[in-house]
C-alpha cells in the first residue's frame, strides 16, 4: 500500500492542517505554510498516483489480507517503520505506535479521487465546547457525558459525498377552498367555494449532498446540513493530513433516490407556495421528475463522537464547517424516574397549600 506523510522542510516533524488557522502548521517549531507552498515544496506528493488506478495486489499482499480477513490493507508507517491495519475505507489516519498521520494514496486514486473537499473550519476545541453547551442543561444523561471526559475521543473525518445538480420539469395541480362566513339576523352563514390550480415549470437544484458511506447514518448527516460551498477547494492530499478520511463505499446510483426525492420535495414546495389566497390548498396529483443530473463527489468536514452506555452505541456528529451539531444522546431512566417523584410530590404540596388557604 503507497503511503504519504508531509513532513516539515525546516525540522523534518509532522505537518497538519490547523483549521483554526485555515493553513498547515508544523507543532514542533511552530512553522506555517499555505497549501499553495506545500504544492511548491512537495509537488510529486500531490500528483501520486492520483488518477491512476490502484494497481494490482501482489501475492505476498494478498496472503497479508487473508491473515487479517476483516480489514482489506496491511501499511507500513514510513516514520516508525510500524505495520499497522486498516479496514477497506479508510483514506487517511494515524500510526497507532508514534502518532503519524499517514494518507493511504491508493485508496484515493482512480474513480474514487475527490474533485473537492471543505476544509475543517472547526477546531477541536470549538466541537468540544458547543457539545459541552448542548448538554449543560441536560440532566437526564449520564454524568461522565456532561462531564466531558470522554470528549477526547471525538474523531475529525473527512466524510465522502455524492453531490448532485440536477434540473426538474413537471408540476402539480391542487384542490383549493376559500370559505366565507357572515350572520343575518339569527342565521349564520357559511359560503365554500372549490377551485383547481395548476403549476407547472422547470427548476434547477446546484449542491444537492448524500454521504457516501455505508458506515455513516444517512439522517444525521442530512441534520448537520448545510455546508457552504464557498469555502470548497481543489482536492488536494496535503488537507488530509492530521485527520480520517474514508474512501467512499456507496455508488451514486444507490443515492439517487433519495437525491431525486429532496429534489422534487423542494420543487413541489415551491410551486405549492406559489398558490396563495385560500383557506386551505390540497395537493391532489404532482408530475415533477427529474430529467437531468451531474455528479461530484466531494470530502466533507464531521467531527463524530460515539459513546457506549448500557451496551447502546450512542453518535453524535457536528458539521466541521459552521459547527451545527445532531445526535442521538443517552438518558438515564433513574434520573428520569427521581425528577417524576419530585415532581409528584411538589404538586401534591401545592395542592396541599391550596386546599388549606380556602
Amino acid at each position: 500500500m503507497e503511503v504519504v506523510q508531509y513532513k516539515c522542510p525546516n525540522c523534518g516533524a509532522n505537518l497538519e492542517f490547523k483549521s483554526g488557522e485555515q493553513n498547515f502548521g508544523c507543532d514542533y517549531c511552530e512553522s506555517a505554510f499555505t497549501s499553495e507552498q506545500l504544492s511548491e515544496i512537495y509537488p510529486e506528493k500531490e500528483h501520486h498516483i492520483l488518477d491512476e488506478p490502484e494497481p494490482p495486489k501482489t501475492a505476498e499482499e494478498l496472503e497479508e489480507e487473508a491473515l487479517f480477513s476483516e480489514y482489506s490493507a496491511l501499511y507500513n508507517c514510513p516514520s516508525c517503520g510500524a505495520a499497522v491495519v486498516t479496514d477497506s475505507t479508510t483514506s487517511a489516519t494515524q500510526c497507532v505506535y508514534c502518532l503519524s498521520p499517514v494518507i493511504l494514496t491508493g485508496r484515493l486514486s482512480g474513480e474514487y479521487k475527490p474533485s473537492k473537499l471543505i476544509p475543517f473550519k472547526v477546531t477541536r476545541e470549538q466541537a468540544e465546547a458547543k457539545l459541552k453547551e448542548y448538554c449543560r442543561k441536560r440532566i437526564f444523561l449520564p454524568s461522565d457525558f456532561r462531564s466531558g471526559a470522554h470528549l477526547h475521543e471525538m474523531t475529525a473525518i473527512y466524510v465522502p459525498y455524492w453531490i448532485s445538480d440536477c434540473k426538474t420539469h413537471g408540476g402539480i395541480t391542487a384542490n383549493c377552498k376559500k370559505v366565507r362566513s357572515w350572520s343575518t339576523g339569527q342565521y349564520r352563514y357559511t359560503e365554500t367555494k372549490e377551485y383547481i390550480a395548476v403549476r407547472s415549470g422547470s427548476m434547477k437544484f446546484s449542491g444537492i449532498p448524500h454521504d457516501a458511506s455505508s458506515r455513516i447514518d444517512d439522517v444525521m448527516m442530512e441534520c448537520i446540513e448545510p455546508f457552504g460551498y464557498n469555502d470548497t477547494a481543489e482536492f488536494k492530499m496535503s488537507y488530509l493530513s492530521g485527520y480520517i478520511a474514508e474512501k467512499y463505499d456507496v455508488a451514486k446510483e444507490d443515492v439517487y433516490p433519495r437525491i431525486k426525492q429532496r429534489a422534487v420535495s423542494s420543487a413541489t414546495n415551491v410551486m405549492r407556495g406559489s398558490i396563495t389566497g385560500y383557506n386551505s390548498v390540497n395537493v391532489t396529483s404532482n408530475t415533477i421528475d427529474i430529467h437531468s443530473n451531474r455528479w461530484e463527489h466531494f470530502l466533507l468536514p464531521v467531527w463524530f463522537l460515539t459513546y457506549k452506555y448500557k451496551d447502546k452505541f450512542y453518535h453524535f456528529a457536528i458539521n466541521g464547517q459552521t459547527g451545527k451539531f445532531a445526535g442521538d444522546l443517552p438518558v438515564v431512566k433513574a434520573k428520569v424516574a427521581i425528577a417524576a417523584g419530585a415532581a409528584v410530590v411538589a404538586a401534591n404540596i401545592a395542592i396541599g397549600i391550596i386546599m388549606n388557604y380556602v
